[in-house]
């Protein structure tokens, strides 16, 4: 709804009939009332002005005029906006009208050009309690009775007046505002010069009822004793953030004791500070150094632009210290968080800590034990995968047993261990968001008060049956005992998201609620358990259809359900019921189907099974018959095959294979055959003397029914080993070679580089005299016998095929 003053209305009106009754005709009078309506049209737009309850708003005053003389009824709070504004110094005796008499709060914003606040600006506002004058960036002026006719204001603003001097600030209040307790003045005198609080400031604010200071984003602040002896002492909440702080290099002991009373601290991104107050590194506090302070801000602490990472922030070494409900130390830089607690320390104090946008990649497990009060704690954004593996990841919260609220967003978990949450009962909100989890199956069976489940934007196919069991069954309990919220934890949840919420408590106190505005849809905690799992990979198929139904068909509360999407046939597709029944049916088809190919399979693989079986027992038998065959043939008399094996080495060779491979060799032989006699043939031993010796070779070879040369150097460089190779290839005797390690057979003539080529091979080698052979002996005298009854099976069936044949058996190759 929009208002002109009536005052103005009148002299328009006036006027305007006047105007009218002199205009010389019809035209004329109708191109004046177009223009009239024009110009209260555009004044009315220029001044923009909405009421909304006890909530006045004017924006876009451009002109002295656009002020309101006049407010609608029942207004308390007036916003006064001016971003187009061209005039250099307000308006006087603008607020005289009666009602303005009763407003208690007054914003006069964004006026860019003034530079100058006279003293008559704010007469008539004597009700008025808070007072903001803000981001005017060219005022620099300040009347010293400016605040003179307001003796009663309690809050006063002026921030973002980046030219305004503080002398100019101290002149003003000197002796004229005897209740103000909230001072904010952010990123005033933005030049090289320091801002001085000492003597004349503690003059200004000589009563002392100040409590609460906001002197944040400052170039450069130099604190005199005086302020700290008389002033600071009575703070409750003081803001220094994004400042460069100065203390006098000869604080006494007593004076460092100068935040005695204060409940708010807060030190985000503070430069740096001279004398004991920084120690170890490049920022470092002293937790005794702030006694009081239940809520404690040291983040953003280091330069974005450092490299240093600090292992170590705060070493409590005292534990008759007051620890604060609430430490900030988030946007540190941080990777190893080693917060060292002497003896006995424990922090029994602390409910909240801010941990967020660090590079933390190990908290020692020492740390959260400490803290048996803990109540929130945030994790997010740090690089916590690289200890999930670890035993202290899976016991981070083991001891900390009012744990209501934990956030670990952006920390590129994969997994979390199942038992992360076994001890914390109290456990209300878990957000895993944006991170990289496949698999989430925690145990939920203590965690009755869970409100809250956040795996949004992660990398989830489906949740496993066993973890929707135990979310029913926490939600049919809630329902059955009817939990309401708790206000405390929502009080916590909600300071926790907004630091700016805090201060306003510490304004108007816990119960004055109704002065703090929040986002119910953001901070108030759901009555029963919810869970958000927005934004996954979920795959529709019959491995899912539990998880789907589960969605869909039961009663759960599930943040943005009707968004959720899956994989289905290559497509993204909203999970419906639609989509639920087609993968029932298509899934039932395919058990069909499975179920007949499943048969088929089964009787296929019988079959195979008793075929294989059958051709097992077969060779098996085979084996057994064939050597039978052998047995007969090497040990009747007057047998066709007097040796199993003629064995072929070189006589430089006869030493090592007289001592490791011919015992070895007849050995195992022997008692594979049950024989005493021999049934390795060897030239040695059977060549008859006086005979010529490739006769020899060619009686033996034909006497025995496999060939074992010993490769050597020694062999390949004999006439008469490779005669005897050349002999048996000829007679396609079957060949078991044992060669040496190492040797060089690529000068070997071509028969015997075939035979290598061929034929798999046992080798051997004799190191100081320790002789070793693979295979095994067992290994190589079961391929002679296999070679041994082809061989013999090779001969019978020649010999049965061929009868009439009289030709000598040494002339025939078997």
């Amino acid at each position: 709804m929009a208002f002109i003053s009536i005052r103005v209305y009148m002299s328009l009106v006036y006027s305007s009939i006047h105007a009218f009754d002199r205009l010389p005709n019809a035209c004329s009078r109708i191109m004046y009332l177009s223009i009239l309506v024009t110009v209260l049209a555009i004044s009315e737009a220029k001044s923009n002005c909405t009421v909304n309850g006890i909530n006045y708003i004017c924006n876009n005053i451009a002109t002295h005029t656009d002020f309101p003389l006049v407010l609608p009824t029942n207004v308390l709070k007036v916003t006064l906006r001016g971003t187009n504004a061209i005039f250099k110094s307000f308006p006087l005796e603008r607020f005289t009208h009666q009602t303005w008499a009763n407003v208690s709060k007054l914003s006069v914003l964004e006026f860019t050009n003034v530079d100058r606040i006279e003293s008559g600006f704010l007469n008539g506002l004597k009700e008025l309690k808070v007072i903001s004058i803000s981001s005017c960036t060219l005022l620099k002026v300040i009347d010293h009775d400016t605040f003179k006719s307001t003796p009663n204001i309690e809050e006063l603003h002026l921030d973002f007046n980046s030219r305004l001097q503080l002398y100019m600030v101290e002149s003003a209040l000197f002796d004229k505002i005897s209740n103000l307790r909230y001072l904010s003045i952010i990123a005033i005198q933005r030049s090289k010069q320091h801002v001085v609080l000492g003597k004349n400031f503690s003059m200004a604010l000589h009563r002392k009822n100040l409590t609460y200071f906001d002197i944040s984003r400052v170039n450069a602040i130099y604190v005199e004793h005086v302020i700290v002896q008389e002033l600071l002492t009575n703070l409750i909440y003081l803001n220094l953030s994004y400042s460069t702080i100065i203390f006098p290099q000869g604080l006494s002991n007593k004076s460092k004791s100068f935040l005695k009373n204060m409940q708010l601290l807060d030190l985000t991104g503070m430069q740096y500070m001279i004398g004991k107050y920084m120690i170890q590194g490049e920022k470092q506090f002293k937790a005794a150094e702030f006694p009081m302070a239940k809520h404690l801000f040291l983040k953003d602490m280091f330069n974005p632009d450092s490299k240093v990472s600090l292992d170590v922030i705060i070493r409590f070494e005292n534990c008759d210290i007051k620890f604060p409900k609430m430490l900030d130390l988030s946007k540190n830089r941080l990777t190893r968080l080693n917060i060292t607690f002497l003896g006995a320390c424990r922090a029994n104090e602390l409910e909240t800590i801010n941990l967020a946008s660090n590079n933390i990649e190990y908290i020692s497990p020492n740390i959260l034990s400490m803290l048996p009060s803990l109540k929130i704690i945030d994790l997010s954004n740090n690089r916590l995968m690289k200890m999930q593996d670890l035993y202290e990841f899976s016991n981070m919260f083991s001891q900390n047993n009012d744990l209501e609220i934990v956030y670990s967003r952006y920390n590129h978990l994969t997994f979390v261990p199942s038992d992360l949450f076994l001890s914390n009962s109290k456990i209300q909100i878990i957000d895993l968001s944006e991170n990289e989890l496949t698999y989430f199956n925690i145990n939920l069976h203590k965690a009755e008060n869970l409100k809250l489940i956040n795996l949004a934007r992660n990398r989830l196919r489906s949740l496993p049956v066993s973890f929707l069991v135990q979310f029913e069954s926490i939600r049919w309990k809630q329902k059955t005992e009817i939990n309401q919220r708790s206000y405390a934890t929502n009080v916590l949840f909600k300071q926790f998201h907004d630091k700016s919420l805090i201060g306003k408590m510490y304004r108007y106190g816990y119960n004055a609620s109704e002065e703090i505005q929040f986002d119910e849809s953001h901070y108030i905690i759901p009555q029963y358990i919810m869970i958000d799992i927005l934004e996954n990979q979920f795959v529709c198929d019959c491995d899912t259809l539990a998880f789907m139904e589960w969605i869909l068909l039961k009663n759960i509360d599930i943040i943005n359900k009707t968004v959720l999407s899956c994989k289905y046939s290559n497509n993204q597709k909203l999970l419906s019921n639609e989509l639920f029944q087609n993968v029932q049916t298509n899934c039932q088809l395919a058990s069909n189907i499975g179920i007949g190919v499943a048969s088929s399979i089964a009787i296929i693989i019988s079959i195979v099974t008793f075929a294989i079986t059958i051709r097992l027992r077969r060779k098996w038998k085979r084996q057994n018959i064939d050597l039978e065959n052998l047995k007969k043939e090497i040990l009747q008399e007057n047998a066709n095959f007097e040796f199993l094996v003629f064995l072929s080495y070189c006589s430089r060779d006869a030493q090592i294979v007289e001592e490791n491979i011919l015992p070895s060799l007849n050995k195992n032989l022997r008692e594979t055959f049950n024989t005493e006699r021999d049934i390795v043939c060897t030239g040695d031993n059977y060549f008859v003397p006086g005979m010529r010796i490739i006769e020899e070779i060619h009686r033996c070879l034909n006497k025995s029914l496999v060939v074992v040369p010993v490769i050597t150097p020694a062999f390949l460089q004999s006439d008469w080993s490779q005669e005897e190779c050349v002999a048996a290839v000829e007679r396609n005797k079957k060949v078991v070679i044992l060669m040496k390690k190492h040797t060089d057979t690529s000068k070997a003539i071509l028969t015997i580089q075939d035979l290598i080529g061929q034929y798999t091979r046992g080798t051997w080698s004799d190191n100081e005299g320790v002789f070793d052979i693979r295979p095994s002996w067992n290994a190589i005298c079961e391929g002679i016998i296999r070679a041994a009854s082809e061989a013999l099976r090779h001969y019978r069936r020649r010999k049965f095929t061929e009868p009439a044949k009289d030709a000598p058996l040494a002339e025939e190759p078997l």
